[in-house]
């Protein structure tokens, strides 16, 4: 939202966390204590409306480090525990998730066993299962999105070595992913930002070197 920002999950040396943190944005300063997603998860995909965080799959404790379909929601404003939001179709982890402040979307990514290229969505504000959206130009692992308030837009991936490609969806339909372009140079675990003008790609593993 526009007051806080929470992280949730990721990896805390030795094991994988379920723990939440956030930030006052208008602020400086460190991370607070939020409360706890409902599971342990690695690689979370997360997309937010100005009210409700949204965690989806990722990668449970290890050593197992088992592919997750469940689904987390916080709400922004008030601190504690997150609460269950229902389950995806698969599961997933290294998950990439985009959308606006009333669909979230989860994009391709590791399906277990093997890595996907479906795309699932959510609405916000109520809990519920995922439902398919259609399918990505190719099957994703590793590429990171962004969104304005219309399109949600997937660069990168390493299902076959680094690759440059750019696809995007219109959030407020359902069907197919389609081409938007190309990245400079083909790279994976990037970093994507966006104004509802403009999205950035910066960062990642290219041609395995760090950029």
């Amino acid at each position: 939202s526009s007051a806080r920002g929470i992280n949730g999950g990721g990896y805390i040396a030795p094991n994988n966390t379920n723990t939440m943190q956030y930030i006052t944005i208008a602020t400086t300063g460190n991370g607070a204590d939020f409360g706890d997603l409902t599971a342990i998860r690695n690689t979370p995909g997360a997309v937010a409306s100005s009210t409700r965080g949204i965690w989806m799959g990722g990668t449970g404790p290890s050593p197992s480090n088992t592919a997750l379909n469940t689904i987390d929601y916080a709400t922004i404003s008030t601190l504690g525990n997150a609460a269950d939001f229902g389950d995806l179709i698969n599961n997933h982890r290294a998950d990439s998730a985009a959308g606006n402040s009333t669909r979230g979307l989860r994009l391709g990514q590791q399906q277990s066993p093997a890595v996907g290229n479906t795309i699932e969505y959510i609405t916000i504000a109520s809990a519920g299962n995922s439902t398919d959206f259609g399918d990505l130009v190719a099957t994703n692992y590793a590429g990171r999105s962004t969104s304005s308030t219309t399109r949600s837009i997937l660069g990168g991936n390493t299902t076959s070595g680094q690759q440059n490609v750019i696809q995007y969806v219109t959030i407020a339909s359902t069907g197919n992913a389609q081409d938007f372009g190309d990245l400079t140079v083909g790279r994976y675990d990037l970093s994507a930002v966006s104004s509802n003008t403009r999205g950035v790609f910066a960062g990642g593993v290219s041609a395995s070197a760090y950029e």
